[in-house]
């Protein structure tokens, strides 16, 4: 069965480009099916979860998509003693996207707005509630995008694996290459006519302000005191503990 993965971290205009790939109704359905409110039960056994991510991700047509993050991978590897994305790789004929985000500064206040409302899409009640500004938040959120990243690019590089990547805001005059690569990794037809989508831009005049606040605390204010909590480092050791299915390091000495 023919599929995509997309590897990126939250805000990273992943909602966006996939609800443009998920109106065609041919190329599978992007979300983040390993976290299981969004896959509606908890599998017992890792094939009962791909079953799933397969199911919910797929389209008539044959195709599934499926967005991950890291943790997701972490989850996987934790729960059922698996890596995912290894084991979609080696069952089916995966595409792979990494996207990211260029301005890591907005993705990351965008990932503490979201975080502190609940809010993570356009069309939920109350996205555009504006919660109260937080340094650390950011930080950490900063912190973490920038791990995420890093991750997979260590991932893609030690698996050897060929990816498409693309950068969210080359993307937003003209997403048609995102759409075309998902076409041309699942062997479908470009749909005709515009892309659509029922989401919109959450930026807004707070995240300029937020912006302005988080430089000027950036001069007085160390960034160290703000690092995520409980996160095994994301580096070159705890990613091949990770791939050779070994319990990976919180702390260093």
């Amino acid at each position: 069965m023919k599929g995509v993965a997309i590897l990126t971290e939250a805000r990273s205009g992943s909602e966006w480009l996939g609800s443009l790939t998920n109106s065609a109704g041919t190329f599978g359905n992007s979300a983040e099916w390993l976290d299981t409110i969004n896959l509606g039960f908890k599998p017992k056994s890792f094939d009962e979860l791909l079953s799933a991510v397969i199911d919910r991700g797929g389209t008539a047509n044959g195709r599934f998509a499926v967005k991950l993050f890291p943790r997701h991978l972490h989850w996987s590897q934790a729960k059922y003693g698996t890596d995912f994305l290894a084991e979609c790789v080696g069952r089916h004929d995966m595409g792979l996207i990494l996207l990211e985000r260029r301005d890591r500064l907005r993705q990351a206040i965008s990932h503490c707005r979201a975080k502190a409302t609940g809010h993570w899409k356009s069309t939920m009640n109350g996205a555009d509630l504006v919660p109260q500004y937080d340094f650390a938040g950011i930080c950490q959120a900063y912190f973490l995008i920038e791990q995420s990243y890093a991750f997979w690019e260590a991932y893609l590089r030690i698996a050897n694996l060929p990816y498409d990547h693309f950068v969210y805001e080359d993307l937003l005059d003209d997403p048609r290459p995102y759409v075309e690569s998902m076409a041309r990794q699942l062997s479908v037809e470009m749909p005709e006519g515009e892309f659509k989508t029922n989401l919109r831009l959450q930026r807004d005049t707070h995240t300029e302000d937020w912006v302005q606040r988080f430089q000027d605390d950036a001069k007085s204010k160390s960034p160290l005191a703000h690092l995520p909590e409980h996160v095994a480092p994301r580096n070159i050791d705890n990613l091949a503990r990770f791939l050779l299915k070994k319990q990976m390091r919180i702390s260093q000495a």
